[in-house]
């Protein structure tokens, strides 16, 4: 069982127009985990509380480096979208991430497990320690992993220019 999703929680910001933001959890180096709880997110109490404890309901937001999280076969969602806690999760319109609102705090410590299981299956992780946290809303992009095919190539030098240089 991994470690209490609250306890790897790190205020990102706080204010009063955009509430408290905690850092994203980053499981690999492809799928990020954010639980959010204040006054302007979708959680039980809709308070921005110091004792995170309190919380009975957190938002909930799942995304991915490429491919998109929920690109049809290939997609981390394609695994997780059949998880018991994975129903109240949608795809809102012009964001990159699966969003859960008024997610019960069992069920988020179960999404982190299920995180955890996917990038170690995947080959992402080797274990728990390895997740971190980022800047919320950060950019990210895919570090470490496959390059795929093209990666892996050569780059091609042409026979004459070889010549010449000799």
């Amino acid at each position: 069982m991994a470690k209490d999703f609250r306890e790897y929680l790190v205020e990102g910001y706080r204010s009063d127009e955009f509430g408290r933001v905690f850092k994203e959890l980053a499981v690999g180096f492809k799928l990020f985990v954010s639980f959010q709880a204040s006054t302007v997110h979708s959680c039980t109490p809709e308070e921005t509380l110091d004792d995170i404890s309190r919380y009975t309901h957190w938002e909930v937001a799942l995304r991915s480096t490429t491919p998109p999280i929920d690109t049809p076969n290939i997609g981390p969602w394609m695994t997780l979208r059949d998880k018991e806690w994975a129903e109240p999760f949608d795809r809102p319109e012009f964001q990159r991430a699966m969003l859960g609102e008024y997610i019960p705090t069992e069920h988020c410590q179960q999404i982190l497990e299920d995180c955890i299981t996917y990038a170690i299956e995947k080959g992402h992780i080797e274990s728990e320690a390895e997740i971190h946290t980022v800047e919320p809303d950060e950019q990210v992009k895919k570090t470490m992993g496959c390059g795929g095919c093209a990666g892996k190539k050569k780059p091609a030098v042409d026979a004459k220019k070889a010549e010449a240089a000799e």
